[in-house]
């Protein structure tokens, strides 16, 4: 005798042989909607039969914005979330984390007035005044010193929060790729130096915690730089270093965050920033900052 998979009955007649298994033809149906399958035949798990529809709707990986199927090619951020390839031109992404800002991923974002997107999963530590960011820059700064990097406690920083558009103008209305900038001053008389003297920090205002920590550390290597009167340098150089400021701190802080930064750095693909990082870090050859920076001082170059 021959039973029917489906409703365990032995069939007589006709009869479906399919998945090792003969079914009653009625009962040959897809497992979840129960409607026979068409011209597009069948898909199987554990030894069950589903139409195209609900195979994928049961099992494929779902993508994070739309929550559909996921068939085909698709994009994989740093943060393990999926999406339909669609959904990298129709939405904007975090200025700090490169999420895609969406309700499903990041719960929504916001947009500041100088134009840059917010996820609200980075507005959650986001650093809008100086409350919040005078504290951050001194651990910062107390990090930093243990890796031998340190400016006098009696040095004056002082610090301010500013727009994109203001640090643009700081720069003298070059678009800056970096988040912050320091003025610095060298007060000379008659062609004497006199005295170093740091005017400014000024990072972005509304950055999370680890991106705006990640900003000033690389600002204090300007400022350390500075008054450590190293030689002058190309730019390349010059960014390098603080950037290995920057991965210095984040090195130090085991957190997802710092991850995210640091691998932003090495893989920078910014010739200046991302080329000059990697040249000093392979400089370093196992060394610590500290002393590859002596080196650099002594001999004028790298």
């Amino acid at each position: 005798m021959i039973y029917c998979q489906g409703c365990g009955k032995e069939i007589v007649g006709q009869y479906v042989e399919a998945l090792g298994s003969k079914w009653h033809p009625q009962h040959f149906v897809c497992t979840i909607c129960g409607k026979p399958f068409g011209s597009s035949g069948f898909l199987h798990r554990d030894g069950k039969p589903f139409c195209e529809y609900d195979y994928y709707d049961q099992f494929a990986t779902k993508c994070g914005v739309c929550q559909k199927p996921l068939i085909g090619e698709f994009f994989t951020d740093y943060w393990q979330n999926k999406f339909c390839k669609s959904h990298a031109d129709e939405l904007l992404k975090c200025f700090s984390c490169s999420r895609l800002i969406s309700q499903s991923i990041t719960g929504g974002g916001v947009e500041y007035a100088d134009g840059r997107k917010c996820c609200n999963i980075c507005r959650k530590t986001a650093i809008d005044d100086l409350d919040a960011a005078r504290p951050l820059f001194e651990q910062v700064r107390k990090v930093l010193a243990k890796l031998g990097l340190i400016v006098d406690d009696g040095a004056k920083l002082p610090l301010r929060l500013a727009s994109l558009d203001e640090i643009d103008r700081l720069a003298g209305g070059t678009p800056q790729t970096e988040a912050g900038i320091s003025l610095l001053e060298t007060q000379s008389v008659n062609g004497q130096e006199r005295a170093r003297i740091v005017k400014e920090v000024v990072i972005l205002y509304g950055l999370p915690r680890e991106h705006a920590a990640a900003i000033l550390a690389h600002e204090f290597g300007h400022v350390w730089c500075f008054l450590q009167r190293m030689p002058q340098m190309p730019l390349e150089i010059q960014e390098g270093i603080c950037e290995l400021f920057s991965f210095g701190y984040l090195s130090e802080i085991d957190t997802p965050e710092s991850a995210f930064y640091r691998n932003g750095i090495a893989r920078n693909e910014d010739p200046i920033y991302g080329g000059g990082f990697r040249k000093m870090n392979d400089a370093r050859n196992g060394r610590s900052i500290l002393a590859l920076l002596d080196d650099v001082k002594k001999t004028g170059r790298v």
